[in-house]
């Protein structure tokens, strides 16, 4: 599990620039929904950490934030 995670935040940084990567993160946390006019590797990315919280916090660790997951988990 966790080099498949591992191997998804490797894919995630050579496609997506890290301030991509930092909204789509702070989006997820804040609820804002995807806006419908993105590329296919934002759509991937979205959909990667909504559907798993591993992969969240170690995309949200990676970028230097922490707690993410607590956020996320606390509004649901």
């Amino acid at each position: 599990m966790y080099l498949l995670v591992l191997s998804l935040i490797i894919m995630a940084n050579e496609v997506l620039a890290k301030i991509d990567r930092q909204n789509i993160i702070f989006d997820v946390v804040d609820g804002i929904p995807p806006s419908g006019d993105e590329s296919d590797e934002i759509r991937s990315f979205r959909s990667q950490i909504e559907s798993d919280n591993v992969m969240l916090e170690y995309s949200a660790e990676e970028l230097g934030f922490n707690n993410v997951l607590f956020e996320y988990l606390s509004q649901g």
